[in-house]
């Protein structure tokens, strides 16, 4: 059922919305508030430097550490270059020192098998491979230790006193004297060998030392490089880490502090300061946002008072046109009344001359009538002491009451008046007086401002709200007035005043009434071409609503 009081609406409560941070933002507040890297921000944003300063002094530092990274990589990459030299180098000592090692055990047996053999030509050969004998040598003393070199140097001197006893074998086996070749083999050129042996073993003993040594020394290098490496990258990465953190959260805390700011004072906290410790265009920003703080807080001041004093003048318009209205609209009703009597010839019968002229004075009057009750209804609404009278009301008969009162209007312009409404439209809630006086407004101002053509009534049902539409063929309304038609003591154009009368209140009033019922209004109109009003409101206005 339509209820016929108006209840009060209820304000929905609305949760306030939860704020919640993800793993990244809660590590960054511990940071900042649990460890050094919170004074480095703050030390940071106290530099007195432009943003551009600061982050092209960040660049430059992450381009420092690549250089640095890059020289070190240079550096690492030059050493194990020079020590795989020092390595090959190295090698090549050890298997000369080898190949010493080996003629001299070759040259051991040559000779004994030529002393046996009588081959004074092996023997010969012997001789001729002493130049190669020495330019190794030459090649293992040139790079050889202290210790090294002592030995080369007693293997060169008893190479020279083998090889002197080898020309004394073969003179002795060219004399033929195989047995004495024989003794002085075995008596002093097989000790000198066994003594060129003895050296040029330990100096192949001391060369793959110092080989071993070398490798050992290579892959130490190594392994201290790749160290020192991974650390110097690692450390890099966590100073260019620690860097964009401090350079980041020196511009976010301001621009955090600027979002809350502004939050309060779109809550309307027009006392707030923002407090930032940046020295740079943050910091400039945040005094510039405190300064239209102060003045935004002096200005809601000054339009507190006055509005205070608004509202004192609204309600002070209100009292008046509510008192004027109701002592304009009592002589009024009084003279309509006895004049109404006079037309009904209560006190005598009237001459025809003065019918018309009475006639005239009671149209009259009840058109400043209804201007007075136009006044009477703003008023109320402005007080906020209009209800509407919610009932079941039929869409049909609403229409048909209004285009029969304003027929003769229309018949007298020559104008067509037609109504449009679906027979199936079920019963309406609401209040049917205030809806017909919606409808009269529209329809009296369409015919009003039309010449020619004909004025539209139209409803129709669109789930369970009504659509009314009144449109007409009249002047139109220009686009940039539009919006403020609907405003009180509004018309739309100075010049309609004077042309069409009236006060400017009948669809500022019309508003109001479609919004007490929930619904909402609006225009369509080109100029010349005509205008379409149309407004929706609930089938079942359940309760009404605040304006």
């Amino acid at each position: 059922m339509c209820p016929h009081e108006i209840e009060q609406p209820v304000e929905p409560t609305v949760p306030a919305p939860e704020t919640t941070l993800g793993v990244g933002e809660r590590i960054a507040g511990v940071l900042l508030t649990r460890s050094p890297l919170g004074f480095l921000v703050r030390r940071v944003a106290r530099i007195r430097a432009s943003v551009h300063a600061k982050l092209l002094g960040a660049f430059l530092l992450i381009a420092m550490l690549l250089i640095a990274i890059t020289a070190l990589s240079l550096q690492t990459i030059a050493s194990v270059s020079r020590k795989s030299r020092l390595l090959d180098q190295a090698r090549e000592r050890v298997d000369a020192s080898r190949q010493i090692e080996q003629a001299v055990g070759v040259q051991m047996n040559v000779t004994r098998n030529a002393v046996t053999l009588r081959d004074e030509a092996a023997i010969e050969s012997i001789l001729r491979e002493k130049n190669r004998f020495a330019d190794t040598l030459a090649r293992l003393e040139a790079a050889a230790s202290p210790g090294e070199r002592e030995a080369i140097h007693r293997i060169r001197a008893a190479e020279d006193e083998m090889l002197r006893t080898v020309a004394q074998i073969a003179h002795l086996i060219r004399n033929g004297k195989a047995d004495e070749a024989m003794a002085l083999h075995l008596n002093e050129g097989y000790p000198q060998y066994r003594e060129i042996a003895t050296l040029v073993t330990r100096v192949v003993r001391s060369e793959e030392a110092g080989m071993g040594r070398l490798r050992q020394s290579v892959e130490a290098a190594n392994h201290q490089a790749l160290l020192l490496m991974g650390g110097f990258a690692a450390a890099s990465i966590v100073l260019a880490l620690i860097l964009g953190f401090v350079i980041s959260w020196s511009f976010i805390i301001p621009v955090r502090e600027a979002g809350g700011f502004l939050g309060q004072i779109a809550k309307g906290d027009f006392g707030a300061t923002i407090d930032v410790p940046n020295r740079d265009e943050f910091g400039a920003l945040a005094a510039r946002m405190n300064e239209m703080s102060r003045e935004l807080h002096q200005l809601y001041e000054e339009q507190r008072t006055l509005n205070v004093e608004l509202e004192r003048a609204s309600k002070a318009k209100s009292d008046f046109l509510a008192s004027m209205s109701h002592e304009l609209r009592t002589p009024l009703n009084a003279i309509l009344g006895f004049n109404e009597l006079i037309l009904g010839e209560i006190y005598g019968e009237v001459p025809d001359e003065l019918k018309v002229p009475l006639t005239d004075i009671q149209n009259s009057g009840k058109h400043l009538l209804r201007l007075i009750n136009n006044v009477l209804d703003l008023a109320k609404i402005e007080a906020g002491h209009m209800d509407l009278a919610l009932a079941d009301y039929s869409v049909q008969d609403t229409v048909m009451s209004v285009t029969t009162a304003l027929r003769p209007l229309a018949a007298q312009k020559g104008l067509d008046l037609v109504a449009e409404v679906p027979e199936d439209i079920p019963v309406a809630c609401g209040d049917g007086g205030r809806i017909t006086q919606c409808l009269m407004n529209l329809v009296g101002n369409a015919l009003k401002f039309t010449r020619q053509g004909g004025v539209e009534v139209a409803v129709d049902l669109r789930g369970d709200v009504l659509h009314y539409r009144v449109t007409d063929t009249g002047t139109g309304i220009a686009e940039d007035r539009l919006e403020t038609v609907f405003g009180e003591f509004r018309q739309e154009d100075a010049t309609i005043v004077g042309q069409f009368g009236g006060t400017g209140l009948g669809l500022s009033i019309t508003k109001k009434f479609v919004e007490l019922h929930g619904g909402r209004i609006w225009v369509e109109s080109e100029v010349g071409k005509g205008s379409t009003f149309s407004f929706t409101i609930p089938l079942r206005v359940e309760r009404a609503e605040t304006v």
